[in-house]
């Protein structure tokens, strides 16, 4: 290669990390000046339709905050991902797109955009969705205060039996408005760092705990596995790691209750063992098909028969 072909590919990549540092900066204001606005029109509004339900003598619909938080992810969507040429590619089993009812929804965690758009997944199936939650981010300005109204569980994860009651509550109610449940099963986002501990490639070690006590209190509500990948930007965040140009992967496989173990010991194996490096393919194939893995990779996990026993309970 000539110098003069090496120094236009050098400028060219200047260039375009200048570019994408100038859309990070643009799709981060965009994103605070949403986070700013649309919870204050919210919550003026949630506050005086709750008045004049009150007046008539009846508690106003928890659906309302419901469709309120799907269109407050819609809007993340829609400012961040144009400015940034962010692309969405979604796959939909057809036993996922034939369901109508409601479910149990599990998903792994890399970037703060993840919520926005479980928004989106649960919006291009037609539901609502509520979150469960660690009960700290009840205290963070505006996302608590709209998970509480809207009931979401608050889970405390160092203590199982006031998790379980929590995660009862929130089962009963989910039954009664017929809205959908998401969890993100890792617990925390999947950072580099924190890859480093884990017994898989992609993914860190799923922690069942709520997972599982929802499927013991809801066995008759099938489990949709959704699978996120960003295509090699692991860990991004808002302000830190810029989305310019990336394919946000999204696959969503539907497992109905009889073919999910009932018990908690049999279902905790079944994520492990088997959810778990299936999603690890799937992301593996995700990254070779984008041409970010040798072609002789092919490996999944790392070692998923020896994923520690502390990490199943």
């Amino acid at each position: 290669m000539r110098k003069s072909d090496t120094e236009q590919i050098e400028t060219e990549e200047r260039g375009n990390i200048m570019l994408s540092r100038i859309f990070l900066l643009l799709s981060s204001l965009l994103v605070v000046v949403i986070n700013i606005i649309y919870p204050t029109v919210w919550y003026t509004s949630l506050k005086f339709f709750q008045f004049v339900w009150w007046l008539r003598g009846k508690e106003l619909p928890r659906t309302y905050t419901d469709k309120f938080a799907t269109a407050w992810g819609l809007l993340q969507i829609g400012a961040a991902f144009p400015v940034n040429r962010t692309k969405i590619r979604m796959e939909v089993s057809e036993k996922a797109k034939a369901y109508e009812g409601p479910m149990l929804v599990m998903m792994n965690h890399q970037s703060t955009f993840d919520i926005a758009a479980a928004y989106y997944t649960l919006w291009k199936l037609g539901r609502n969705l509520r979150w469960v939650l660690k009960k700290e981010l009840l205290k963070v300005p505006a996302i608590g205060t709209a998970c509480y109204e809207t009931k979401c569980a608050f889970v405390d994860r160092t203590d199982r039996k006031k998790a379980e009651e929590e995660l009862l509550r929130f089962s009963k109610q989910i039954e009664e408005d017929g809205v959908s449940a998401v969890i993100f099963v890792e617990g925390t986002r999947a950072t580099p760092k924190k890859m480093e501990k884990s017994d898989y490639r992609y993914q860190l070690n799923p922690k069942p705990m709520g997972i599982s006590i929802l499927h013991e209190q809801l066995p008759h509500w099938p489990i949709l596995s959704v699978t996120l990948d960003w295509v090699g930007k692991t860990g991004t965040t808002i302000f830190n790691t810029s989305i310019w140009g990336a394919t946000l992967r999204i696959d969503c496989q539907l497992f109905m209750p009889d073919e999910i173990p009932a018990d908690h010991d049999g279902f905790v194996k079944w994520l492990f063992e088997v959810d778990w490096p299936r999603r690890e393919a799937l992301i593996e194939s995700w990254r070779l098909e984008a041409g970010l893995l040798p072609a002789a990779t092919a490996q999944g996990n790392k070692a998923p028969a020896e994923a520690s026993e502390m990490h199943r309970a």
